[in-house]
């Protein structure tokens, strides 16, 4: 029954404001995204497919993207792990034959990149990453080194046991993070 209600967009904390999506102030959050307009066009075509066919759920879509020419190189939109994307075998093979990688995924919990997310695009060797968030926000991300998720871990804990909210949690701790580990994280927005 909660699969069910999950394909029907009924959970209401995942529920993307699908106006917004269609808004200009939106689009323009993907204008400088990178020094590509065609990945840009296709980072932002990306995230609204992702968001309106995962609005109300807590499953994932995931694109991968060529850096050079902003074509896809590969989607997952039938993901069925809540919060995650599984990589086959044949998504590690394509990803092994390409480099100049960027890839785009959906965050149901409207929360940044998280500890895995970071070491995906470490170990893939992803040249960005970004996370297209239900409530509308965009993160983008690097990583050029391993996180310890222990580490990770201990400093969320300690954030909330400090009286933050879990968004809170992991901003501050990604920024702890970035203190002593080669990682970038930043929300993409517009500037007009």
């Amino acid at each position: 029954m909660a699969l069910e209600n999950q394909r029907y967009g009924r959970n209401k904390s995942t529920l993307v404001n699908k106006t917004f999506l269609e808004s200009g102030e939106y689009r323009r959050k993907f204008d400088n995204a990178t020094d590509n307009p065609f990945v840009n066009k296709t980072l932002y075509d990306c995230s609204k497919r992702a968001l309106k066919h995962r609005s109300g759920t807590v499953f994932e879509d995931m694109y991968w993207i060529n850096y050079n020419t902003g074509k896809i190189l590969l989607s997952v939109e039938d993901s069925i792990e809540e919060r995650a994307i599984v990589y086959t075998d044949k998504i590690k093979n394509i990803i092994k034959d390409n480099k100049n990688i960027i890839t785009l995924h959906t965050h149901p919990s409207s929360m940044p990149p998280s500890c895995s997310d970071l070491n995906s695009c470490f170990n893939n060797e992803y040249k960005i990453g970004f996370v297209a968030c239900h409530n509308g926000k965009i993160f983008g991300y690097t990583s050029n080194e391993l996180i310890n998720e222990k580490l990770y871990s201990m400093y969320i804990e300690s954030f909330i046991k400090d009286g933050y909210e879990e968004l809170e949690a992991q901003l501050n701790t990604l920024i702890k993070l970035s203190q002593s580990y080669d990682i970038k994280i930043w929300e993409v927005e517009y500037y007009g």
